[in-house]
C-alpha cells in the first residue's frame, strides 16, 4: 500500500443536504433534498495555496422537490435533471430554459455517454442521454450538438443500473443478472448473472482476497480484509444469498479505455465496450473490501466509497494490560485499489460524516466525495511519489501499472520508466525473491548485459563487476532519514550461503551460456558490435536527476510536488525518485570484449557448480582473460583445463612448461610423466616445429634412460612402454611418425638430423615411415638413412651378433631398393676395412661392377654372393657374368693372398676340406675353387655368357669337366634354335610381301577419272576442284559420281531417283590436290582408285 490519494473536506456542515453532484470545467453543481441546486466554482492547488471551493450562484427553485440526479451533455450545452421522477433538460450556462420530457415519467436512473460513432461511413460526435422508470427505457440521442431523436424501448424487469459501454450498446442491471441493449434496435442480450458467484465463475477466478496493510497513518487507516469464501462455489453461492434482498446492491461504473465495472456486493468484473469480459486483462474480478455503494475512476484507480461498519476504538483500560486481545481492527469508507493490478493501494476514513456519493470530474483528473453536508475532495499524490512509494515498497508491477496508466506522464517517457521499474524487479527477483530465473529472463527481454547479472553474484564470480555493500548501505542510510512510518528500502543481500547460492550459480550458468550461443551466431553472421542496454547512473543534483533521471516526467505531475495531511496544511518534503537515479541507454559493445566477460565469468561458475565444463568451453575457442582463468585454474588444481586454456590461447610454451613440470611431480596424477607432454604435442600445429623440438628432447632422454635402468636391472625388452612413461619409439610414432598434417608438414631433414642426435635408431624408424606412407624421394633423407644404419652398426655392442647382423641385412636391402640416395656420398661414409659386401653394392649404383665383384670374390670371399650379383646386374650389364669369369680365372693380387694366409694362420679363415697355411698353398687352393665355380657359372648360366668370349678366357690347362659339356650342348642347341627361327621368319616375311602385291594389283584395276569437264548427273554442275562428291556403284553403268550434297538430297526426297539406288552405300571423297585418293567403303563394294586427268 501507499499514498495515493490525500483527503481535504472542502465543504462542512452545508445547511442543506446534498442528495447529487456533478462536476464539469471548474464548476461544481450540488443538487438539494429542497430541489435548490448550488453551483461553486473550483480553484485548483498550487504552490501557494489549497484548493477551494467558491459559491457563485444558488438556483433555489431550480426544482420542485428533491433534484436526484445531475448531468452534463458539454457537447450540446445542456445539464441533465431528474427530480420529482422526471428529467428535464436545462441550458448549461444560463441554468435556465428548461425543457422537461414527459415520456420520461416516472423515471428514476439516469444514463449519459458522448462520443464519436461512424454513421454511414462518417465520423459524427454522438451524445445520448437514458433513462429507465415504468419498465421502459427512453434514449435521446444527439449528433453533432443536435438534437436528433428519442427511442423508446419496453423492459422486462425493474432495472436498478445502466450505463452506456458505447454509443450503440446500454449496459443495464436488474436484481438478477446484467443485460446489454443494443442501439437503436432494442435487442436485449443476457450478459450473466448479477450474484456474486457468477461474478467470480465468468471472471476465472473462484477464490479472490485481497489483503489490507495495518500500518499507516491517521487519514489513511485501512479497513479489515475482506477475502472470497473458501468454499468454492457452493461457499460463493452461499456468500451471494446470505442476507436480505434489501442488501444486495449492484453497480455499473464507468472505468478508464471506455470499460465498464459491473459490481454486485463486493466483487466486481470489467467489460470492454463491445460487452465482452476482459479475460486477457483481467484473469480475477476485483473484490472491494466491502460492498461499494459509489464508485468512480481516475487514470490509474478505483475509487469506492461504502459505509463504516466498524465500531469505534476503545480507550485502553486504566491498568494499560492488553493482554492477548487482538488490536482494533482500522476504520475507513474510502477504498482505492488498482485497475491494473486490482491490488489494494489505500483505505481513507471520511471522518466528518458517512459519505454517500463519489464522482469524478475534468476526465478523472478530479475525484469529489460527498455526504450530506459534507464535500470532500480526494487529492492525488504527485506520480513521482507514489512510484518511489510503490518501488521502496518493493512492489515493481504496481509501479509498472502506475506508470502505464498515469495520464501524467508523457506517452514517450512511459517506456523508458518502465525499462527501468522492470530493471530494478530483475534485481528485486535475484537478489531477494531467489527467483533467479525470471530475473534473468527480465534481464534477456530487457536486452541488458551480461555484467548487470553478474554484478549480482558473489564477489568471487563477479570480480570487479560485484557491486560494494557500501552503496546499499548508503541508501539505507538515507531511507532511515525519511519518514519512519513510510515504506523502507530493504537492504540487499551482499553476502549469502554457499548453498543458497548454487540455485543461482547454476541459473547464471544457463543464462550465460545461452548468451554465449547468441555471441557465437553474431560472430558467424559476421557481427562486430552488439547493441545493449546500459545503465548508466544520473548525477546526484535535484536537476540533473530530473533531466537524466529515470523519471522524466510531465509538468503536470511536477507541479504536485507537495502532499497536505487532511488536519493540517504543512507541506511534505519533496520526494525524488532516487531508485530510477539512472539511464538505460542503448550501446554498440565489441563482441570480443563481452564475450570475454561472458567466458571468464562463465568459467568461474563451472568452477564453483560443474567443473567437468571447464573441457568442453577452454577446447573450442573462447574469449576467457588468460590471467584471470590462469590464476582460478592453478588455485583449483584445474592443471588439464588450464593446458587446454593456453592452447585456445596460442600459449604453447606455457602449456608445455606446465606439463613437464607437473611430469615431473609425483603427486600431479594423470600429469606425471612424459605421456601427457607427448600427447599435447601432437596436438600443436606445423608452425610450432621449432618448439615440439625443443620439449620432445625430454620424453626421448627420460624414455633412453628408463630403458637403459631397466636393461641393467631386469631382463624385460627395453622398448616396453610404460603407461606415463612412452618408450622413445613410440614417443617418434605419436610425434613425428604419424598421419597427421602438422607431421607431414614439418621439414623432414630437420626432424632427421635431430632425431640422429639422440638415436640413429629412432632416425631409421622415423625415415621408413616417410618412405613408406609418404613415398619421400628426396635424396638427403636417403642418404641420412644410409648414415643411420652406419651409426646403427658403430655403436652396436660387439658381443651382439645377431644384431649386427640385422642391421647389415637392412642395410643391404635398402642399397639394393633405394634408387634415391647418393651412391657417391654413400660410398664416402663407407668404412674401408670392412662391410665390403655393402660397399659392392653402392659400386653397383656407379656402374663399377668389376670393382664390386672384386671385392665380393677376394675380400668377401663369397662367390654366391657374387653369382646373386651378376644375377641382379645383369639386365644393367650383359656381360657382368664375362666379368665374374675374368676375375675368378686370374690370379688375385698378392696383398689378398698374404692377407688371405695370415688369416688362416689366425683362424680367422678356412677352406672347407683343404689345408693351407702358405700363400702358395693358399693360391692353389683358391685356383682350384675358383675353376670348380667356373663351371658351376657356365652349366648354370648359358644363355648369359657368350661362348665366343668364354671360351678365350678359359685356361687352357683347365679340365673338362661334365659343366664344360653341359654348357657348350647348351650354346650348340641355341645355335641350332636360332638358326630354324631365322628360317621360318624369312618364310613368313616373303609371303607377306607376295600377299600385298597382289592386292595392289587388284586395287589398280578400278578407278575412275575426274575431269575438268565432269559434271554431276544430278545438277548438271560441273565437278571441280575443291568440291566434295561421292561415288555410287551402279550394276551396268561403272561407277556415278555426283555432288555429294545432291547425293544428300536425292536420298532424303525418295528411295530411288533417277536410277540410283539410294540404299547404296556411296564413296566420298573431296578434290584436293593429292594425286590418289583412295575411297573405301564399310560394305562389300569394291575398292575404287580416283585418279584426276
Amino acid at each position: 500500500m501507499h499514498h495515493a490519494f490525500t483527503i481535504r473536506a472542502l465543504l462542512k456542515q452545508l445547511p442543506v443536504r446534498i442528495e447529487t453532484a456533478v462536476a464539469y470545467g471548474d464548476r461544481l453543481l450540488l443538487g438539494t433534498a429542497t430541489g435548490a441546486l448550488l453551483v461553486y466554482q473550483v480553484s485548483e492547488a498550487d504552490r501557494d495555496r489549497v484548493p477551494t471551493l467558491t459559491l457563485v450562484e444558488t438556483k433555489k427553485s431550480f426544482a420542485r422537490k428533491a433534484v436526484e440526479q445531475l448531468g452534463v451533455i458539454k457537447e450540446a450545452g445542456v445539464l441533465v435533471c431528474l427530480a420529482d421522477g422526471m428529467v428535464t433538460l436545462y441550458d448549461l450556462h444560463t441554468l435556465a430554459n428548461a425543457t422537461p420530457l414527459t415520456n420520461t415519467r416516472g423515471a428514476h436512473i439516469i444514463a449519459l455517454h458522448t462520443g464519436v460513432d461512424h454513421i454511414d461511413g462518417i465520423p459524427t460526435l454522438v451524445s445520448k442521454l437514458a433513462t429507465y422508470g415504468k419498465r421502459k427505457v427512453v434514449v435521446l440521442e444527439w449528433r453533432d450538438a443536435e438534437f436528433y431523436k428519442s427511442f423508446e424501448f419496453s423492459a422486462a424487469e425493474k432495472i436498478v443500473a445502466m450505463q452506456f459501454s458505447a454509443p450503440g450498446l446500454l449496459v443495464l442491471s436488474t436484481a438478477r443478472e446484467f443485460l446489454t441493449l443494443q442501439l437503436p434496435r432494442g435487442q436485449w442480450d443476457d450478459l450473466f448473472p448479477a450474484d456474486t458467484a457468477s461474478l467470480r465463475t465468468v471472471a476465472g477466478g473462484m477464490a479472490v482476497g485481497h489483503s489490507v496493510d495495518a500500518a499507516g497513518s491517521s487519514d489513511t487507516a485501512p479497513g479489515p480484509q475482506t477475502s472470497a469464501p473458501s468454499g468454492g462455489m457452493w461457499g460463493s453461492w452461499a456468500l451471494s444469498l446470505s442476507g436480505s434482498s434489501a442488501d444486495v446492491q449492484t453497480t455499473i461504473a464507468r472505468m478508464p479505455s471506455d470499460k465498464l465495472l459491473l459490481c454486485h456486493k463486493d466483487t466486481g468484473v470489467f467489460i470492454n465496450s463491445a460487452g465482452k469480459l476482459c479475460r486477457n486483462e483481467y484473469s480475477e474480478p476485483m473484490v472491494f473490501s466491502r460492498a461499494p455503494i459509489g464508485i468512480t475512476y481516475t487514470s490509474s484507480y478505483a475509487v469506492a466509497i461504502s459505509h463504516d461498519s466498524t465500531p469505534p476504538t476503545q480507550p485502553p483500560s486504566s491498568s494499560g494490560s492488553t493482554g492477548n486481545s487482538n488490536p482494533p481492527a482500522p476504520r475507513f469508507n474510502v477504498e482505492v485499489r488498482n485497475i491494473g493490478t486490482q491490488a489494494l493501494v489505500q483505505t481513507l476514513h471520511l471522518s466528518e460524516e458517512e459519505p454517500s456519493r463519489i464522482i469524478n470530474g475534468a476526465g478523472g483528473k478530479q475525484v469529489w466525495a460527498f455526504g450530506p453536508h459534507t464535500v470532500w475532495r480526494l487529492m492525488p499524490m504527485p506520480i513521482q511519489q507514489q512510484v518511489e512509494d510503490v518501488l521502496d515498497a518493493e512492489q515493481y508491477d504496481e509501479a509498472i501499472s502506475l506508470v502505464a496508466q498515469s495520464d501524467n506522464i508523457l506517452e514517450a517517457e512511459k517506456e523508458e520508466l518502465t525499462k527501468k521499474i522492470r530493471w530494478l524487479r530483475a534485481r528485486w527477483l535475484f537478489c531477494e525473491q531467489a527467483k533467479y530465473e525470471d530475473a534473468l529472463n527480465e534481464f534477456t527481454e530487457l536486452g541488458a548485459t551480461p555484467t548487470e547479472a553478474i554484478a549480482l553474484c558473489p564477489e568471487r564470480i563477479a570480480g570487479e563487476l560485484a557491486e560494494e555493500a557500501a552503496d546499499v548501505e548508503s541508501i539505507a542510510e538515507e531511507n532511515d532519514t525519511a519518514d519512519k512510518s513510510g515504506p523502507q528500502i530493504p537492504r540487499t543481500k551482499s553476502t549469502a550461503e554457499p548453498a543458497a547460492w548454487k540455485d543461482a550459480l547454476y541459473a547464471v550458468m544457463r543464462y550465460l551460456t545461452e548468451h554465449r550461443r547468441w555471441i557465437q551466431q553474431a560472430t558467424r553472421d559476421g557481427k562486430r558490435e552488439l547493441e545493449y542496454a546500459v545503465r548508466v547512473l544520473d548525477d546526484d543534483d535535484d536537476d540533473d536527476n530530473n533531466e537524466n533521471g529515470g523519471s522524466r516526467l510531465s509538468s503536470d505531475s511536477a507541479r504536485g510536488s507537495r502532499q497536505t495531511s487532511p488536519d493540517d496544511d504543512d507541506s511534505l518534503p519533496h520526494v525524488r525518485l532516487k531508485r530510477l537515479a539512472f539511464s538505460l541507454e542503448q550501446m554498440d559493445i565489441p563482441i570480443p570484449a563481452m564475450a570475454q566477460v561472458v567466458d571468464t565469468t562463465l568459467l568461474k561458475v563451472y568452477l564453483e557448480c560443474s567443473p567437468g565444463l571447464l573441457g568442453p568451453l577452454l577446447r573450442v575457442k573462447n574469449y576467457c582473460d588468460v590471467e584471470q582463468s590462469e590464476g582460478l585454474l592453478l588455485e583449483h588444481k584445474r592443471y588439464l583445463e588450464l593446458v587446454d586454456l593456453y592452447h585456445g590461447k596460442g600459449l604453447y610454451r606455457n602449456a608445455l612448461q606446465l606439463l613437464q613440470k607437473q611430469g615431473m611431480a609425483s603427486d600431479s596424477g594423470s600429469l606425471h610423466g612424459t605421456y601427457a607432454t607427448v600427447r599435447y604435442l601432437v596436438r600443436l600445429p606445423a608452425d610450432q616445429f621449432e618448439l615440439i623440438l625443443e620439449y620432445v628432447r625430454w620424453p626421448l632422454q627420460s624414455g633412453i634412460s628408463r630403458m637403459q635402468d631397466r636393461s641393467v636391472h631386469d631382463s624385460q625388452s627395453s622398448n616396453e612402454d610404460d603407461e606415463d612413461w612412452p618408450a622413445p619409439t613410440t614417443v617418434v610414432t605419436m610425434v613425428f611418425a604419424d598421419d597427421r598434417p602438422a607431421a607431414e608438414a614439418f621439414p623432414r631433414p630437420q626432424v632427421a638430423s635431430f632425431l640422429r642426435q639422440t638415436s640413429p635408431e629412432l632416425v631409421v624408424l622415423y625415415l621408413n615411415y616417410v618412405f613408406e606412407t609418404w613415398h619421400d624421394e628426396t635424396s638427403i633423407l636417403h642418404d641420412e638413412m644410409v648414415t643411420a644404419y652406419l651409426d646403427m652398426l658403430g655403436n652396436a655392442d660387439p658381443q651382439d651378433a645377431d644384431a649386427e647382423v640385422n642391421t647389415r641385412q637392412l642395410l643391404q636391402n635398402f642399397l639394393k631398393s633405394s634408387l634415391h640416395y647418393s651412391p657417391e656420398r654413400a660410398l664416402a661414409r663407407l668404412p674401408d676395412d670392412r662391410l665390403f659386401t655393402e660397399r659392392a653394392l653402392v659400386l653397383s649404383k656407379l656402374g663399377r661392377h668389376e670393382h664390386a665383384l672384386s671385392l665380393l670374390v677376394f675380400s668377401v670371399a663369397s662367390l654366391a654372393l657374387a653369382e646373386q650379383y651378376c644375377v641382379e646386374n645383369l639386365a644393367q650389364r650383359p656381360d657382368v657374368f664375362v666379368l665374374l669369369l675374368k676375375l675368378l680365372v686370374s690370379t688375385p693380387p698378392a696383398d689378398v693372398i698374404d692377407s688371405e694366409a695370415q688369416d688362416i694362420r689366425m683362424g680367422r679363415l678356412e677352406f672347407p676340406g683343404v689345408k693351407a697355411s702358405t700363400a702358395k698353398q693358399v693360391e692353389h687352393v683358391r685356383t682350384k675353387i675358383h675353376r670348380q665355380f667356373v663351371g658351376h657359372l657356365l652349366s648354370t648360366h648359358p644363355q648369359s655368357i657368350p661362348v665366343a668370349e668364354a671360351l678365350p678366357l678359359l685356361p687352357t690347362d683347365m679340365d673338362f669337366s661334365h659343366d664344360m659339356f653341359v654348357y657348350l650342348r647348351s650354346q650348340l642347341c641355341t645355335l641350332d634354335q636360332d638358326m630354324r627361327t631365322e628360317n621360318v621368319v624369312r618364310s613368313l616375311t616373303a609371303a607377306e610381301d607376295l600377299q600385298a602385291r597382289r592386292q595392289l594389283k587388284h586395287l589398280q584395276t578400278n578407278y575412275v577419272v575426274v575431269s575438268e569437264t565432269r559434271t554431276c548427273p544430278h545438277c548438271l554442275k560441273r565437278i571441280g576442284s575443291g568440291t566434295a562428291f561421292a561415288i555410287i556403284p551402279s550394276e551396268g553403268k561403272g561407277h556415278v559420281v555426283v555432288h555429294y550434297s545432291c547425293w544428300q538430297r536425292s536420298k532424303s526426297a525418295s528411295s530411288t531417283t533417277n536410277g540410283y539406288g539410294a540404299s547404296n552405300s556411296p564413296r566420298s571423297a573431296a578434290s584436293t590436290p593429292s594425286s590418289e585418293i583412295l575411297a573405301a567403303d564399310d560394305h562389300a563394294a569394291p575398292r575404287v582408285v580416283i585418279k584426276w586427268a
